[in-house]
């Protein structure tokens, strides 16, 4: 039972470290060099809450197994401390990308096309201004999503890689 807990670990930040390269290096600008910028921010507005939401559910997923494997190796929450907390600091980083940051920026990008329509330049600036900095944020907490899971998968494999070398030694 434990050896397909830690598997679905594993796989489960492989896909969360592929669904973050996917979205943010490929299809992200894929999109914005394909499209208008007004259609590709539409599509991006459909597909990154998507994303966003799959990212924290997937986390309290892994969380719950790490909870199952507790249940037989009580010792397993002081081993990977440092996991369980990073864990816990890409679920609420998903979080508030999917239920704070996002809303926010469908907002003011919403708002700034609505104020080029009316052709009343001056404050779309300002509010592509606000835009920009709700994006900053937005693509510094994703790439420290991306580094986070990628030292998690790189733990949790050092962490069972390295229990099977201590049980070949005895």
């Amino acid at each position: 039972m434990n050896k397909q807990v830690e598997f679905l670990i594993l796989l489960l930040l492989g896909y969360l470290i592929g669904t973050g390269v996917f979205f943010t290096f490929i299809v992200a600008p894929s999109i914005f060099s394909n499209f208008e910028t007004r259609l590709a921010a539409e599509i991006t507005n459909v597909i990154f809450p998507f994303y966003f939401a799959s990212g924290w559910i997937v986390g309290l997923v892994i969380y719950t197994f790490i909870a199952v494997l507790s249940v037989k190796n009580r010792f397993i929450i002081k081993q990977l401390k440092w996991f369980i907390i990073l864990l816990s600091v890409m679920i609420i980083s998903f979080m508030a990308l999917h239920r704070a940051i996002l809303p926010i920026g469908q907002t003011l990008n919403n708002q700034y096309y609505a104020l080029l329509d009316s052709k009343n330049e001056k404050e779309a600036e300002k509010v592509k201004q606000k835009f920009s900095k709700v994006h900053m944020i937005s693509s510094t907490l994703n790439i420290s999503n991306i580094i986070i899971e990628l030292f998690l998968f790189y733990t949790f494999f050092n962490y069972i890689y390295g229990r099977k070398e201590e049980n070949s030694l005895e």
